[in-house]
Parts: C-alpha cells; structure tokens; sequence
C-alpha cells in the first residue's frame, strides 16, 4: 500500500456520497464547511513526538493550515459553528439551554454539535470533540467524523471519563470508531496502518498507575479489504472430551467442536420471568421459569405454552396459537441457551436438546449477588470467608454431579461479573477471587473432564489478572455493551494480548426503548446494535481476524419488569434510565433488553410481540464455522 496524499482524493465523489446519505438519514444536518480536504495528514501541520510512548504528543506547527483542512467541529476548529447556517437560531431561540446530558448525538446530532462546540475550557476536552465526532457521523457526515475521531486520538489520547465508577479511555474509543468507519466505507479505500494505544496497567479501576504507548500510525492507500478466511489446518491443542472440546491451531485460532463437527454459539440469555415477580420477594429468577405451569396444562409455562401476538393488539385471537418459545428460537436460529444457576428441570432439557436441537451452558453464580454462599446481601459475599468458599465450591460440584452425563451441557461457566462486586467482594479482593475461582474449575475437571469450563467476567475487568491466576479456565466469558460500533479492535487486540484463549461473549445486548422517536424506533435501533455486535464477533471466529471468538449470546430473550427494582413497581414497564451507557439514546433501561415483549402485560407469561431484532436475526446473518483439519487422536496427539 502507498502512503496516503490527501490531495488526491476526488471530492466529487464524496460530495455525491454526502447528497446520498442526506436523502436516506433523517438525522442529516448540513455542515457549511467540511475542510479544504476530505481526509487530513496530520504531519502536514505538525509533529508527531515521542511515538511509541507514554509522552506522546501532536505538536502543531501550522494551527491555521489545520484548521482550514480539518473543517468546522474538528479540533482545533471550533469558530466555524458560528457560519453554520442553523447555529443563530439554536442560539436566538435558546435550543442549546440545559443540561449537558440532555445534548446527546444519538437524539439531536445538529444540537449536540453546537452545545458541546460552545462549551467553553470543558473539565475534558477529549471528551468534547469525541462527542463532536459523534454528532458529525449521526449527522451524515463520516468523512468528516473520522477526521474528527482521529483528531479526539492524537490530540487528547490519555484523556478519562468515569462512567459506572469504571474508567473510560477517550483515546481508545475514538480509535476505534476510526477502524469501525474504515471497515464501513471501503469505498474511501483508505487505511491506518501502525496506529495503536496501549494502556499498562488498564484493566484495573484506576488510573494514576496507567502508563500509555501511543503510535499515530499512517494513512495509506489500499486496493481492497481481504475478506478471505484463513485457512485452518495444524491443530496444536485440544480441551475437553470426545463429544465436546475446544482445539487450537497452529496460527492460534479456536474453534468449539460437538460432535466432531465445527459449533459456533449462537446464543441467547434465557429467562421467561413472569410480570409481578421480583428475586427482592423471593421469587427465583434464574431457574423458576424451568417448573412453572400457571395454567396447569402440564406444559412449561414459556417454553411451550408461548403464544405470538402478531399484530401486537395484545389479544389472543384464533390463529395465534401456543408455539412455545423454544421452537421461536429454533426458527430463529439459536442453538444454545445460557442458564445462569443450575438447573431445576432436567426433563425439560434433555427435550430441548432432542426436539429442538438446542444445548446449554450451565452456570453457577459462584457467589455473585450472594447466590451460593448464603451471605447476607448486605455484607456481600466475602472471598476470604473459608466457610462461604467452601458452600460455593458444594453448590458447584452439586451442578456438575447433577448434570455432566446430560448431552444438553456444552460447557460450565462460573460467576457473572464478579469483578464488579454486586453483592460480593470480588473487587476489593479480586486476588482471593481469581484463585479461588481456578481452583473450582481445578475440582470441575477433576469431576468431568469432558467439558470446557468458562469464567464470566464483566467486560475487560481484571483481565490481566485473570489470565494469570486462571490457567484452569478454558474460556473467558466476557459481558460487554460497548455501543453501536461493536467491540471495537482495542477490545480483541487486548484479549489477543493478555488472554490468548478463547473467548465467548457471554452477554451483549441494547434496549429496545428510546426517550425520542416513535415507540418503533427503539425496536430498529436494538436491531442496528445487536447486528453491529454479531459481526463484530463473526469477525473474530476461527480463520479471521484474531480467531478468538467461540460465540455470542444475546442478552435477552424477553422483557423483565422487576428489574428497575422493586422502588419503581413489578407491575410497571419501566421507562426511566438506570445508568448512562453506549445505547442508542445514551442509557440504559433495564427492562426493555429482550427481543421479545410482554406487551402490555395482561397475558404474562405467555404472550410474545416479536421485535425487529428477532425477525433481522431469523433471517440468517448467522455464519456457519469454517470447516477444519480433522485431527486423528493418537498417542503424542496434543491435549
């Protein structure tokens, strides 16, 4: 590939390609100047100094030079808001009074470019023009969000927003929105090869011990994107047994065989609770749904008896007969289901693997929000209690005991995000934890050496002390919502480092409520975001990219009201956010993450109204797993 010459771009062609986004975006506002060029060489105006280290820094020797290239909204260019053609009427009309949080891209793109371009010394200037970025490419300008993004990551790379008491790197995210608009416009055919931040001691919940290696990287031309998968021969490692195991190849790739044959996880997060219940009364939201029969047909209330109401009238007419969930799953795709805490019903899964082909990761919360050591809630479970370690390590054996004969089970997965401390210790302690943690995986292989054994962490936390106190973990279960974008490359790339096996992602998911918009356009979204994350780890399976991705599951298969908490009413469909987050509004509610409803609640728990994210799933954007190199298992052969 040839270095990159901004000035032999056709802006023509990008001019026609911005005429077509205004047409198709409703979000589309105009931008009066979009620079003197389409994309920007920084080290035209500037120095890139110290490269490679934690002293990095842009430093400008040409300011006005870069702020006629880069455009209005792009660092340092902020005095061209004031020639947009709509900015006096935000500002005579007071469009721009409020709250900050108010000013979201994903809501008004045009007024959150103009509030966060008038804040003036901002306590986080990174912050700002990411934002800015942002609203430029909801806004129909992509072009000039990735001169924005790249400008947010060379200009302010080790700038920190706190979000859920947990840091969030600015320098990070806007490289990877950079790749993400890179792969989704290959018509640029446009590249940055070399650039990278690198975050010593990242993974913790703190920042003054980070150390930062930072490369701005190259534009370069490129001819085309190779889509073409790699070729998966020399397995060098297997895990697990006969029927189900995890192999290795040569180029370090992962792969989850059943039955011989390649299984990539298409999963979903399973838990058909009914209106009214709540885990504050009691009520065992993990496993009841498993024995309830409500209307005493003997059939499982969810699995079998749900019905569809397909015009969303919230009445059961004549034709919208029980299908039962199970077979909407089957249809739609899914061929596991992740049950978080053992399980009360084994007819029903040996079933569910017979008729409908489905298996099941079976987990123990290993003592996350204090299920299995019957700690108080209060105090939390504590993991240096030997009593409380030695419930969790019974309750743990008592589900491997029960189950591992059982054709259903794929692999056990211990915790759910444990490192985040609800109800537990685990981020005080995350020593104590880990260890522990392995050394319960240690007594799983010992007991049942046919399954891999998983760990659910929460998000990257800790991830470079799981990798070196966790050797008996085979894969890492990861829960991460990281926004429409995806993962993003800075997430693989630090699994590829640190982790190095395989890894499944254990949760992902969006609400399907928005706070603007018709009630359909938090249906769309949660489809756009899902579909965004699904590739994102088809990307990354066996014979592409950094071939670490086993799987995803969805987070989750229906609405569940109880979870706002019992403050806000079981009986209500709550619409306030819990926290802020990357989502399509910019946060999260709790209870409207499935891809099925409840509707209006009055045929709970039967009734299902499909949303978009189901029907754009059973469509197929699922990818079978590349074929491999049958490895004859021999005496020598790896295990």
């Amino acid at each position: 590939m040839k270095k990159f010459n901004v000035r032999k771009i056709a802006v023509p062609v990008l001019i026609l390609f911005s005429l077509a986004v205004e047409a198709k975006n409703p979000l589309y506002f105009a931008l009066k100047d979009s620079g003197e060029v389409p994309f920007v060489d920084f080290e035209h105006y500037g120095r890139f100094e110290n490269v490679g280290t934690h002293d990095f820094r842009f430093s400008v020797t040409d300011e006005l030079g870069l702020s006629a290239a880069v455009g209005t909204g792009v660092y340092p260019n902020v005095l061209g808001l004031r020639k947009q053609k709509n900015f006096s009427k935000f500002i005579e009309s007071d469009l721009l009074k409020g709250p900050l949080e108010d000013f979201y891209p994903e809501k008004d793109p045009e007024a959150a470019f103009y509030k966060w371009g008038t804040l003036k010394d901002p306590s986080n200037r990174g912050l700002k023009f990411y934002n800015m970025a942002r609203s430029l490419e909801l806004g129909g300008h992509p072009a000039q969000a990735l001169k924005g993004y790249y400008s947010t990551f060379v200009n302010f790379p080790k700038e920190v927003v706190w979000k859920k008491n947990q840091p969030l790197y600015i320098g990070m995210a806007a490289l990877d929105a950079v790749f993400k608009l890179l792969e989704q416009h290959p018509e640029w055919k446009l590249d940055l090869e070399g650039a990278d931040i690198l975050i010593e001691n990242g993974f913790d919940n703190k920042t003054t011990n980070d150390v930062f290696a930072i490369s701005p990287g190259k534009w370069v031309h490129k001819a085309g994107r190779k889509s073409d998968p790699m070729e998966l021969k020399g397995v060098q490692k297997r895990v697990g047994g006969r029927s189900v195991h995890l192999v290795q190849y040569k180029n370090g790739h992962w792969q989850l065989m059943v039955g011989g044959r390649p299984f990539f996880i298409r999963g979903m997060c399973y838990l058909p609770n009914p209106i009214g219940v709540s885990p504050d009364w009691g009520y065992r939201v993990n496993s009841e749904w498993m024995i309830s029969d409500q209307n005493s047909n003997g059939l499982i209330d969810g699995p079998y008896d749900a019905w569809v109401d397909a015009n969303h009238n919230n009445i059961q007419e004549g034709n919208e007969m029980p299908i039962g969930d199970f077979q909407l799953m089957k249809e739609m795709g899914i061929n596991t289901l992740r049950l978080y805490h053992h399980s009360e019903n084994k007819t029903l899964l040996r079933d569910l693997k017979r008729r409908f082909g489905i298996g099941v990761i079976m987990g123990d919360f290993l003592g996350a929000y204090t299920i299995g050591s019957d700690a108080a809630w209060e105090k939390g479970t504590d993991y240096t209690d030997p009593a409380q370690l030695e419930k969790m390590r019974q309750s743990v054996r008592d589900m491997v005991l029960e189950n591992k004969d059982e054709d259903y089970v794929l692999m056990w997965m211990l915790g759910n995000e444990n490192n985040y401390g609800n109800a537990n210790n685990a981020n005080k302690v995350p020593e104590e934890f880990f260890r522990f943690a392995d050394s319960v995986a240690q007594m799983i292989r010992d007991l049942d050496p046919q399954h891999p054994i998983a760990l659910c962490a929460g998000d990257l936390g800790n991830l470079n002390l799981i990798s070196q106190w966790c050797p008996n973990i085979d894969v890492l279960g990861v829960n991460s919502y990281r926004g429409s974008h995806g993962f993003g490359r800075n997430f693989w790339r630090s699994l590829k480092q640190y982790w190095k096996k395989p890894v499944l992602i254990s949760e992902f998911g969006c609400p399907a409520w928005v706070k603007f918009g018709e009630d359909s356009e938090g249906g769309r979204k949660q489809a756009e975001y899902l579909m965004a994350a699904w590739k994102d780890i088809m990307n990354h399976s066996a014979g592409f990219e950094t071939g670490l991705a086993i799987g995803g599951s969805i987070f989750e298969w229906i609405d569940e009201w109880w979870k706002a908490g019992p403050q806000f009413g079981v009986w209500i469909h709550d619409t306030e956010p819990q926290d802020e987050g990357p989502f399509p509004d910019g946060f999260m509610y709790e209870e409207w993450l499935g891809i099925t409803s409840q509707g209006n609640g009055d045929n709970s728990p039967f009734m299902r109204q499909l949303r978009p994210a189901y029907e754009t799933f059973k469509r197929g954007p699922w990818r079978d797993p590349l074929p491999f190199e049958p490895m004859k298992m021999k005496e020598g052969a790896p295990k």
